[in-house]
């Protein structure tokens, strides 16, 4: 069918795919009658925002569904700026193939009733998981939709809730731990049933910078600790978990969510191992003139070439694009995808993209990683802030896997730069090749990735090797019984720092000249505070016939962090 034969298009879901791909198409088919059908009232909201509603950063729920111009995007607005019939309190029920019909349950207090479709779009979106012993009731519950939130705002407002569980320390769960503490002071225990948090996005030694993170701002974290309870008791949550019970004011469950396909799948769309529909690069389904898009959907992931399940807002708009484009016979293609992700922990900046060198392992990989301690601007400019980088790359080919950043300093960036080159296969070499603005009140001369980069090409071209931060627990032993040499200024080195038992200073500039208290008959480690200082010192000592040295990578600041 040709876009000028396209009369009737009906979209089911009301939010960014399904919303952007109908109103791409208006703008491409004026003509043609467009219809958008969801269950909820409140549609076209920006649900990624919830957390900062909740946190009071953002006062107005309705913020969340208006434009940049102040509208609020309801039925109304719809209709009279976009053109399109969008009906709300209105469930998909079945959906007829055979005979492109679609039927429909509401709204409230109509009986079913039956849409014709020459084309029909599937954003039915994601739900939330829930676990095995969790029952939701008044003081448990999921955060999800706009009524979830609200439930929770007023009982913060009102002081009702003072000491809340979050169940799931992933990207939600994290988000809401700073959400519930940092404006209303509540007591925050957050638990995983992972050994470390934020366990599909960071590796194990990056993670620890985020628990760093969350209990520094007196977060109770227990991690290995899955959930197999949690009920309301007496009006309060009562939860179990890895051999404890905890008692709180409200419990809320995050634990991720799955595809909302019961539609799909009832017609007899073809699902994919992890529960999405499947679609090609052009957003079809398997059925003629059906497409998916949004978090119903799964994609394919640009480092692997496998399916993956993202359920993101950012992909979600560009694939309603895509689909507005196809309806209206313009050929377009979603291409694949890194996973780039970032968030807000508390003071800290949170951001990854590709796969972490656990997955990657998992995927049969051979990967090495490079970690790195920078600033984000100039050391003198008077708002730099430290930044953390883990680069994962494959051993050999040298092809890029992933990176993660943490830290006060700007993560986002170097994510957002570092992604790009996933995209195109990037190698080691094509990170020095980049080209950023430089001024010190934005950026170093020399930017975080191309240090990151050289770290690791010192690994692959001179054998630099440097040692990742949980090769050494803070104040412990130097793994091997490595003699440790201190490369800072004394003045450098706090009374709060985990110091490594043993360690003899010397700061860099007076390492010539003191060689001779180094002994030659041990393994060395070298330590400063960003790591650049000692892969320095490691070279030279080399030089002067000096077996077996190794450095901290990322240096004393990473491992403070911890």
């Amino acid at each position: 069918m040709s876009a000028s034969e396209l009369q009737r298009i009906v979209v089911v879901g009301a939010s960014a795919a399904g919303l952007k791909a109908a109103a791409r198409a208006r703008r491409l088919l004026p003509d043609t009658a467009i219809t958008v059908l969801d269950e909820r009232d409140f549609i076209s909201y920006g649900a990624c925002g919830l957390p900062y509603y909740l946190s009071g950063d953002v006062e107005d729920l309705d913020a969340l569904r208006k434009t940049n111009y102040g509208a609020v995007r309801d039925p109304e607005y719809f209709a009279a700026a976009k053109g399109l019939d969008v009906r709300t309190g209105c469930r998909a029920e079945r959906l007829d193939p055979a005979t492109r019909q679609i039927f429909v349950r509401g709204p409230l207090g109509a009986g079913e009733s039956v849409l014709a479709y020459d084309a029909l779009v599937i954003a039915t979106g994601a739900g939330p998981r829930s676990l095995p012993g969790v029952e939701p009731g008044e003081a448990v519950g999921f955060f999800h939709t706009p009524e979830d939130v609200q439930v929770l705002r007023r009982g913060l407002e009102t002081g009702r809730i003072g000491e809340v569980v979050v169940v799931g320390a992933g990207f939600i769960g994290c988000e809401l731990a700073g959400a519930f503490g940092e404006l209303w002071g509540c007591g925050v225990t957050l638990l995983e049933a992972a050994p470390w948090v934020l366990p599909r996005i960071l590796d194990a030694d990056m993670a620890a910078l985020a628990a760093g993170e969350l209990r520094r701002n007196d977060v109770t974290l227990h991690l290995d600790a899955p959930v197999t309870r949690a009920v309301t008791e007496q009006g309060r949550a009562v939860v179990e978990a890895g051999g404890r019970t905890i008692h709180a004011d409200r419990a809320v469950v995050v634990v991720g969510v799955q595809p909302r396909v019961e539609l799909a799948r009832a017609a007899g769309l073809q699902l994919g191992k992890l529960g999405g529909l499947v679609v090609d690069g052009q957003l079809r389904t398997d059925l003629p003139h059906v497409y998916a898009a949004g978090d119903c959907i799964e994609v394919i992931h640009a480092v692997t070439g496998r399916p993956c399940y993202l359920p993101l807002g950012s992909l979600a708009n560009r694939q309603g694009r895509v689909v507005g484009d196809n309806l209206a016979g313009i050929p377009s293609r979603f291409g694949a995808v890194t996973g780039s992700v970032c968030l807000k922990i508390f003071g800290w900046n949170v951001a990854a993209t590709g796969l972490s060198a656990q997955q990657a392992r998992d995927g049969g990989l051979a990967v090495r990683a490079a970690w790195g301690s920078f600033f984000d601007r100039a050391h003198y400019h008077p708002e730099h802030k430290l930044l953390f980088l883990k680069l994962v790359y494959e051993q050999g080919s040298r092809r890029l896997l992933g990176l993660q950043a943490l830290g006060e300093g700007d993560a986002v960036k170097r994510v957002d730069v570092f992604s790009a080159l996933l995209q195109r296969g990037g190698r080691l070499e094509d990170l020095l090749d980049l080209e950023f603005c430089y001024s010190p009140p934005y950026n170093v001369a020399l930017d975080p990735l191309h240090g990151i980069a050289c770290v690791a090409l010192n690994r692959e071209e001179r054998g630099l090797a440097g040692l990742g931060p949980a090769s050494v627990e803070p104040g412990g032993e130097a793994p091997g019984g490595r003699f440790v040499m201190d490369l800072r200024l004394a003045e450098e080195i706090g009374p709060e720092e985990p110091a490594l038992p043993g360690a003899l200073n010397i700061p860099i500039h007076e390492l010539r000249a003191r060689v001779a208290e180094i002994p030659r008959d041990r393994p060395l480690l070298c330590v400063c505070a960003m790591g650049t200082r000692s892969a320095e010192a490691v070279v030279w000592l080399a030089s002067q016939g000096f077996q077996d040295i190794v450095y901290l990578a990322g240096g004393m600041n990473l491992q403070s962090a911890r």
